[in-house]
């Protein structure tokens, strides 16, 4: 049954695009994974327990979201259902990790295989697009949310079963710096090198940003702790060529590059970039607008959508860059990037709460032990989800939240017993 529901929580982390309805709320299968997990959970253990500074953290944000709602910041159905969420999956991933007595190695391990299986659909959705095989690339016939996307250059942007390529290589990213330790640091004991080249593929092949965007974070992480003079002269000459032919010989990640750097420089209206582009501008403007009305715990959970609605579609901007008949509605659930909801609906104590628990409870890669590698391949997953993707339980976060926690508690207390705790 453990085994069962091992795998069944953690394929969860890759089955965003399989949702049961989409009204009143966006309903996934993966909420049934979980809900039936924690009632067998219940039923034979008789009790549940966690870890009692989450539940300190989100009953101070419920109190801040309360007070939002009463000030009409928020709606209670927008708050309640993302504290309901919060706290139920965060509990489900933890007793995850509890029943399986901490052997973050064994979980880990179902992750990467996994995530291979996920690696291997998506190159074969590349080459069944370049064969002109619809049912080998389009998946929208058995997955209900799921789009796909082509390059200028006649190629697939690789999603997998995933809904979009970001969140293909957000949901991969761990697995990819894996890939990148076994080729890279000959380190296999999680992966070989033909399945981290596998994956590196399929990450490649996404031809999305913030894949390229946490290769090369991965890359200064492998190196930076490297002490011989090749390693380092072979960062200063891969890092360069990787940048450079990237941005040279990918029109897609020119065009998102240009389009930000000229909405940053303010040369360029976000309502003439990309999509991605404009939907990150117009939600960093709203977050903005709200975290400087209520800088320190935010507009409450939930309550982005709102601030979205009063102040981007009011016309309030004075600009005109962001009027309502020139910028559709562009990620407005989850502000576009986690970074920009935390300053929305939590301020100061949501962000520093986030970076604290991040850079706290981080490895350094010192002497490539296996709970070091976990802990800097969720280390990416976390930046990347800081920069492009929103949500507090999509995909699974809490699952990387709790291994990422033990990850640092067992490899310095090595209270456990086993491998990787040597």
């Amino acid at each position: 049954m453990i085994t069962f529901f091992n795998y069944l929580l953690i394929f969860n982390v890759f089955a965003g695009g399989f949702i049961l309805f989409s009204s009143p709320f966006e309903f996934y299968l993966g909420y049934i994974f979980i809900i039936s997990f924690l009632a067998v959970y219940i039923i034979r253990y008789k009790n549940i327990s966690i870890n009692s500074n989450f539940p300190a953290i989100l009953i101070a944000l419920t109190i801040s979201s309360f007070v939002n709602v009463y000030l009409g910041n928020d709606t209670f159905f927008l708050m309640i259902k993302q504290v309901l969420g919060i706290l139920i999956i965060g509990l489900a991933y933890y007793l995850l990790i509890k029943i399986n007595k901490y052997r973050i190695d064994k979980l880990f391990k179902i992750y990467l295989r996994i995530a291979l299986i996920i690696a291997v659909i998506g190159i074969f959705q590349e080459f069944s697009f370049l064969k002109g095989f619809k049912s080998g690339y389009d998946y929208s016939y058995i997955i209900p949310k799921w789009g796909f996307w082509a390059t200028k250059f006649g190629m697939l942007q690789v999603n997998s079963i995933l809904v979009e390529p970001s969140s293909f290589a957000i949901t991969i990213a761990p697995a990819m710096f894996v890939s990148l330790m076994a080729i890279l640091r000959n380190n296999s004991f999680y992966l070989s090198k033909k399945a981290g080249i596998l994956i590196i593929i399929s990450f490649i092949l996404t031809f999305s940003a913030v894949a390229y965007i946490a290769i090369l974070i991965s890359l200064l992480l492998i190196y930076s702790n490297l002490r011989k003079f090749r390693h380092l002269l072979l960062a200063v000459i891969i890092i360069p060529i990787f940048i450079y032919t990237t941005y040279r010989y990918i029109p897609e990640i020119r065009m998102r590059f240009n389009d930000t750097l000229g909405v940053v420089t303010g040369s360029k209206k976000a309502v003439d970039a990309n999509l991605s582009t404009s939907s990150l501008a117009s939600n960093a403007f709203v977050a903005y607008k709200s975290f400087i009305d209520s800088p320190l715990f935010g507009r409450g959970l939930g309550s982005h959508p709102v601030s979205y609605n009063k102040l981007l579609f009011s016309g309030v901007s004075g600009s005109g860059r962001f009027r309502r008949k020139e910028l559709p509605e562009l990620n407005r659930e989850d502000a576009s990037s986690l970074f920009l909801r935390l300053a929305s609906e939590t301020g100061l104590f949501g962000i520093m709460v986030v970076f604290y628990f991040i850079f706290k409870f981080r490895l350094k890669i010192s002497d490539n032990k296996n709970l070091q590698i976990i802990s800097n391949a969720i280390f990416i997953l976390f930046i990347i989800l800081l920069l492009r993707q929103g949500h507090y339980f999509y995909n699974g976060l809490f699952f990387f939240v709790w291994m990422y926690y033990f990850a640092y508690k067992i490899y310095k207390q090595c209270k456990i017993d086993y491998s990787s705790c040597r």
